[in-house]
């Protein structure tokens, strides 16, 4: 922005480029004009009054003259002296008005009461509505206390009392000019304004289009980052998962939990990543599957005890008993998250003691099931201070945190808000140096039906034979995954590597099921399946159709849905939870 100009300017133009406000631009505007008319009135006025001998009218405008002149120069010299001098020169308008009232012309005429409009038009314009209404009661006073006085106003009174003509014409037609310069100015700085708003308004629609492409880019590029990472990990997990059967030495089980820990650490890792960010747009939706929360909770700790053991720490889980005969309709991906979050902390920032997680029934009923979960620590403990502090993203409890135990400061606040889907809250009690407890509390609607859990490592009956299962997969390695897990299960898939390909083995042969890619070159899994949906065989075209896709998109199971897909696998998914899928629709056969 300029300087503010010295004082001896005499330039409006220097003084409204200080003013980066057009509205306020305005106000200074009307304001000069009134002080130079009022300037050129006075000038009219000295000459007549002097031929006249009017002495009082003389002195009255050589005081004005000085007064309009100081106030101008100080209007130039700097625009905070504007509201000052719009008061002064509302007030000279006022004694003036009175003057004619009561000393020269005693009577209402027409100068009068354009002085008392432009009294009332300053205080609107040059001020604020406050000031406006103030000025216009000020204003109008005089007129009522002359009509009381003097009886009813019938006539307006026209004659030049107190002035000679044509001085008095001269100066009620400037009167007249200054009245339709202010609102010229007043309405052009008003247009000026709306056209500046609707400049802003084209701005910040161009700017919304903007940030929209921007945030589906993001989007994008997070599905396919999500699908990169994703699709070698599958392959890097599931074969992780075949080597587990095919150990012949301690080393080799030990270098296997090693891989597989850290496969998992990864997986957490991007899904916290993914998930924070989808639930940043608020675009995650809880499913609602019958879960036995016992045997889930048994599953989490089944890998958590691995991590806790190589510290020497003891996990310890505790469920009170009726919880395991409750099924109950939850997602249980989302409770997996909030457990393994919260109790993975707890185990890095433990060194001595244990973990304990505790499950307790808080109320039960019919139709409901209230359960407090509690993850306590014997850790380092946190900060009364920052306690608040470390809900939030990429925040650790202090700077030292992330050096010395890793981690990326984004799963307790995953964990905070993928609460917020459950109508649920996160509970901190901490003391620093001996350790914490955090707890929240989630109401389940009970569930009779049969529960879809994963076949557990106990049951040794992987049983496939019989089903005709085709795969359609791109990438070469997740083939060969595919084909050994097959292999195990007593079963030996067909093969394709993209869409069309599918399509002709499907018009060739008979399945009761197809394994369906979604990001394929040439023919992706959703044009593909629309067209196996529109095949001329009925039998052909309702064959059960599961997806395998990496991807994050936020409508992906409305897009899996919409192209005719049965259901869906995420990647890297659990062996034994593709099995628990590919039995039920075997006995369905």
């Amino acid at each position: 922005m300029p300087e503010q100009p010295a004082f001896f300017n005499w330039s409006l133009k220097k003084l409204l480029l200080t003013i980066p406000d057009s509205l306020e631009q305005s106000r200074v505007k009307i304001l000069y004009t009134f002080l130079i008319f009022s300037l050129i009135k006075v000038l009219i006025i000295i000459p007549i009054a002097y031929q006249n001998n009017q002495v009082p009218q003389l002195k009255i405008t050589l005081i004005l003259l000085i007064a309009y002149a100081f106030m101008t120069k100080l209007l130039l010299s700097h625009r905070k002296y504007a509201v000052m001098i719009s008061h002064l020169m509302i007030i000279v308008g006022m004694l003036i008005v009175l003057s004619i009232f009561f000393g020269i012309a005693k009577t209402i005429n027409i100068m009068a009461l354009q002085f008392i409009f432009m009294m009332i038009l300053s205080g609107f314009y040059l001020l604020s509505r406050s000031y406006g209404i103030f000025y216009s009661i000020v204003a109008i006073s005089p007129v009522i206390v002359f009509m009381i006085n003097n009886g009813n106003l019938q006539n307006l009174n026209n004659s030049p009392e107190g002035l000679g003509s044509p001085a008095y014409e001269i100066l009620v037609f400037l009167n007249f000019v200054t009245i339709i310069l202010a609102h010229y100015l007043f309405h052009q700085a008003l247009n000026r304004n709306v056209k500046e708003k609707e400049l802003l308004n084209e701005k910040l629609q161009i700017a919304v289009m903007e940030a929209n492409i921007a945030a589906q880019s993001k989007s994008d590029f997070l599905s396919t980052m999500s699908h990169e990472l994703r699709t070698p990990l599958n392959s890097v997990i599931g074969m992780a998962e075949l080597l587990s059967d095919e150990l012949t030495s301690p080393e080799q089980e030990e270098n296997l939990k090693i891989l597989n820990f850290s496969a998992a650490s990864l997986h957490t890792l991007i899904n916290d990543i993914l998930d924070y960010n989808k639930l940043g747009s608020e675009k995650l939706y809880l499913e609602a599957i019958s879960v036995n929360l016992h045997s889930l909770m048994h599953d989490i700790c089944s890998g958590l005890r691995i991590q806790a053991k190589e510290k020497g720490l003891n996990l310890i889980l505790d469920i009170d008993e009726d919880i395991e005969y409750t099924p109950v309709s939850t997602d249980p991906t989302r409770i997996s998250q909030i457990i393994f979050n919260l109790t993975g902390n707890a185990i890095k920032f433990t060194s001595i003691g244990s973990v304990k997680i505790k499950l307790k029934i808080l109320n039960k009923n019919t139709d409901d099931i209230s359960v407090r979960f509690l993850i306590t620590d014997t850790g380092i403990g946190i900060n009364a201070e920052k306690v608040e502090t470390i809900f939030e993203p990429f925040t650790q409890a202090s700077t030292s945190t992330t050096r010395n135990y890793g981690g990326t400061g984004l799963g307790l606040a995953i964990v905070k808000r993928l609460l917020t889907l459950f109508e649920s809250s996160i509970h901190l009690e901490s003391d620093e140096g001996i350790g914490s407890e955090f707890w929240f509390d989630i109401t389940f609607k009970r569930n009779t039906q049969p529960t879809d859990n994963i076949i557990s490592d106990k049951d040794h009956v992987y049983d496939l034979n019989g089903l005709r299962v085709l795969v359609v997969e791109d990438n070469p390695v997740n083939s060969l995954l595919l084909k050994k897990i097959f292999q195990k299960w007593s079963n030996i898939p067909d093969f394709a590597k993209d869409g069309y390909d599918a399509l002709e083995k499907i018009v060739a042969n008979t399945y009761d099921l197809i394994l369906m890619d979604i990001h394929m070159p040439i023919l992706d899994g959703y044009e593909t399946t629309k067209k196996i949906r529109e095949l001329a065989d009925k039998e052909k075209s309702k064959v059960h159709i599961i997806a395998l896709t990496a991807s994050v998109s936020s409508n992906l199971n409305e897009k899996i849905h919409e192209a005719g897909m049965n259901d869906y696998l995420s990647k890297p998914y659990n062996p034994r939870e593709l099995y628990a899928k590919l039995r039920e629709i075997s006995l369905k056969k």
